[in-house]
């Protein structure tokens, strides 16, 4: 099997007869004087966790990992990744059989093991157990008798279904989602009631068809009503970008489709429940259909719409949860409504069985910045109400029925985060600037009104990049020049004297909006999209420009055209602007005649032509994000190759480099608008390689100022130099580590162990540029 699985270790732990603990018992890799040896409890450790949770797991990194347990006596210092599953008999399924043991592979490099592998593994394992358990059968004949009697009743305890004693929850059962919003909490669970089970609900439609029909027009007024109630008691509470979700809400129910197919679908069946039931699985399956996430997660808003009908046809009422300080809340979706009925001063961290970091709920949590970690499977099944459980923001990871052990670690960590914000937050006031006099520009990227108070909460020098496709989306189509230029002048004047960059439209491929008419396209990062799909909708395309000329009157607004890829395109966006401008000043309206134009640098092409690009531009702004896709050929939302993807690649660096170096001859500034520039080993390596300007997530600038603060120009610029020499990603990190230590940043008083723990969890996070 070791073989097969190209493992370098293999190693069965088995259950003792006290049915609470594993010891060693075999292995192939592992130091042979370590079996029978090594002990450890169910939950204790991985093996113990995989052990208690009666479900095969896979580790990259075993020895970061928070429940990792290290035995000296077994030589394992060497390997890095582990897989293992869990011997089980009596069982019917994963989670109702009895733990008898636990078979582990690891592996000296560092590894994804595939769905395959662990298939293969659990396989493997389902074949052993029986073996293992007559063998284990055959060792109670030399026990006393009453150890026998003990074992075999607890066996025969509920049918084998059981592979502990005691019904106290595991400790520290571990349960993992998307990183959503960023933060540690710690705190009392509580649930938010399920979404209607449509099949479980029992629901008599009217004899009368049209009975039936006033009663779903009733519903759906009722339901229009409650959304238009939550919208302004939300926009008082939170602000009118919360509110405008809710607007989206209701134009999904005034829509005539919508309607159209629900009355049709109950002259079908007679029943106003279930052609709600039937219309909105049609929806779901539409947008589970579409490829990128943030658009996928758009089906969630219909879901809402058809939940709160069925609950106004049904009589159902929406509650207030009463919370404790700190409340950890668990529900099976993140809606936006919720944090309406939440005393959000209370919520510690929320957590959801499903959605993902693009929702609109989550969008909601990261601005208010709470913790919340989405698409937890199993969470609703495994957490239970007023148990206590650990939110950690960062990793997307939750922890049930934490320790005493684990809790102290984050209570640790929690202190530290603590420590570091007060510390950073002091330097809001302060300069960007270098040890020996540069400055660097440090700048947010946005996407809604709601972000605009974490720019001045964490002291961004501005918008480095405003991201207009969700304006787009909530019109479900090209919104108005009347409705662009309105947004876009209130971000430019809150921002004033400071300056905004505003992206123009990146749609298209798998982000659809339904006047786009895309098709179906084999490769949708590769085709109609950002630019290409503007120039292809020259109408709307003039709008935008006309709305953002507009808002550039009076205050700093640059202009910024995504995935450029040739000159032509540029020459192209350059005419329709010039056109747009003249038509402008023949109406009268104010704009700035000098308005900047920059090109994204996010495809190999550009970088590779700056220097012809960039004497058509005002400025550069290198979106990292997808120029580390397209170089390394690596989707990003991929798990199967997304350990490939990070852009302090020596070839992503050297596009960077090139970038720069076009720029610099033209004397124009370049700018990062990526993840990378919040990055803490890669600000150095940026600084070094002449990036003006760092744009990322709002509450990353404060960190970032003190990385640039410590940082000496001529160093950073050697270090940058060695960077690009490098053959590997990893010595680019050592590079970046290095630089941090040396300046004295790891060993800060305030921000040093935070920082470390940063520096150490430095996987790059798969977000939009």
């Amino acid at each position: 099997m070791g073989k097969r699985l190209d493992a370098d270790v293999c190693s069965i732990y088995l259950t003792e007869t006290d049915l609470r603990h594993l010891a060693l018992r075999a292995t192939v890799g592992l130091d042979r004087a370590a079996v029978g040896r090594v002990r450890l409890g169910f939950g204790e450790g991985l093996v113990g966790h995989v052990a208690a949770s009666r479900e095969p797991m896979a580790f990259v990194d075993a020895d970061e990992h928070p429940a990792y347990r290290y035995f000296p006596e077994t030589g394992e210092e060497r390997y890095h990744s582990l897989m293992a599953a869990p011997l089980q008999v009596g069982a019917l399924s994963s989670m109702n059989g009895l733990s008898i043991g636990v078979l582990v592979v690891q592996t000296v490099a560092r590894r994804e093991f595939s769905e395959q592998d662990l298939a293969l593994l659990t396989t493997c394992a389902q074949v052993i157990a029986p073996v293992v358990m007559n063998s284990q059968l055959l060792a109670l004949v030399s026990q006393s008798p009453g150890d026998r009697e003990r074992i075999v009743a607890e066996l025969g305890e509920s049918g084998a279904a059981r592979s502990l004693p005691s019904t106290e929850p595991q400790p520290n059962r571990e349960v993992r989602g998307h990183a959503t919003s960023r933060g540690i909490a710690i705190g009392q669970i509580y649930f938010l009631e399920d979404a209607i089970d449509f099949d479980d609900v029992d629901y008599v439609p009217h004899p009368d068809v049209e009975e039936e029909r006033r009663d779903l027009a009733g519903a759906l007024d009722a339901a229009r009503r409650e959304l238009q109630r939550l919208r302004d008691d939300v926009g008082d509470r939170f602000g009118p970008d919360f509110a405008a979700v809710f607007n989206t809400h209701v134009q999904i129910l005034e829509d005539k489709g919508l309607v159209a197919k629900l009355q049709t679908r109950l002259d079908e069946c007679g029943s106003a429940l279930a052609a709600i039931r039937q219309v909105l699985g049609e929806y779901a399956q539409m947008f589970a259909s579409i490829e990128d996430p943030f658009f996928r997660e758009r089906g969630s808003d219909v879901e809402d719409v058809g939940q709160r009908v069925a609950a106004k046809l049904l009589g159902v009422r929406d509650e207030n949860v009463s919370l404790s300080e700190g409340a950890v809340v668990v529900a099976s979706n993140l809606q936006p409504a919720h944090f309406a009925l939440l005393e959000t001063e209370k919520v510690g961290a929320i957590v959801s069985e499903h959605g993902g970091p693009t929702s609109h709920g989550a969008i909601f949590a990261r601005a208010l910045e709470i913790p919340a970690v989405t698409g937890a499977k199993g969470i609703l099944d495994a957490a239970h109400a007023g148990d206590e459980a650990i939110v950690d923001g960062e990793s997307g990871v939750v922890y049930l029925a934490p320790d005493d052990v684990l809790r102290g670690e984050y209570q640790q960590a929690q202190h530290r985060a603590a420590l570091a914000v007060e510390h950073l937050d002091a330097l809001a006031s302060r300069p960007a600037e270098t040890r020996d006099g540069r400055r660097i520009l440090l700048t947010a990227n946005v996407g809604l009104l709601s972000d605009l108070p974490l720019v001045e909460r964490h002291g961004a020098e501005g918008i480095g990049l405003f991201r207009t496709e969700l304006l787009a989306l909530v019109h479900r189509g090209f919104p108005s020049e009347e409705e662009q230029q309105q947004l876009y002048t209130h971000v430019a004047q809150a921002m004033a004297p400071r300056p905004v960059t505003i992206r123009t439209l990146d749609l298209g491929g798998d982000k659809a909006i339904p006047q786009l008419g895309l098709g179906h396209e084999e490769n949708p990062q590769l085709g109609w999209r950002s630019i290409r799909l503007s120039l292809s909708h020259v109408r709307a395309f003039r709008e935008q420009l006309r709305a953002i000329l507009r808002a550039s009157a009076g205050t700093k607004v640059r202009l910024l055209i995504p995935m450029i890829s040739c000159m032509e395109e540029l020459w192209q966006v350059r005419e329709i602007l010039d056109e747009t401008r003249r038509d402008l000043a023949r109406t009268g309206w104010r704009f700035d005649p000098h308005l900047p134009v920059g090109a994204m640098i996010e495809v190999p092409s550009s970088a590779l032509i700056a220097e012809a690009l960039a004497r058509e531009c005002d400025f550069f702004s290198i979106g990292t994000n997808d120029l580390t896709q397209y170089t390394l050929a690596v989707d990003r939302g991929n798990e199967r190759v997304g350990h490939l993807y990070d852009s302090l690649h020596p070839g992503v660096l050297a596009l960077i480099d090139q970038t720069v170096r076009g720029a610099r001859k033209a004397g124009i500034p370049v700018s990062i608008c990526g993840e990378m520039a919040s990055r803490p080993l890669a600000v150095p390596i940026l600084v070094g390689l002449g990036i003006g300007e760092l744009s990322g997530v709002a509450s990353s600038v404060p960190v970032v100022k003190e990385i640039v603060r410590a940082l000496d120009t001529g160093e950073a610029a050697e270090d940058a130099r060695r960077a690009l020499q490098a053959s590997s990603t990893r010595e680019v990190h050592a590079i970046g580590a290095a630089r941090l230590r040396e300046s004295g940043l790891l060993d800060h008083p305030d921000i040093g162990e935070w920082l470390r723990r940063k520096v150490g969890e430095d996987r790059e996070p798969h977000a939009s540029d």
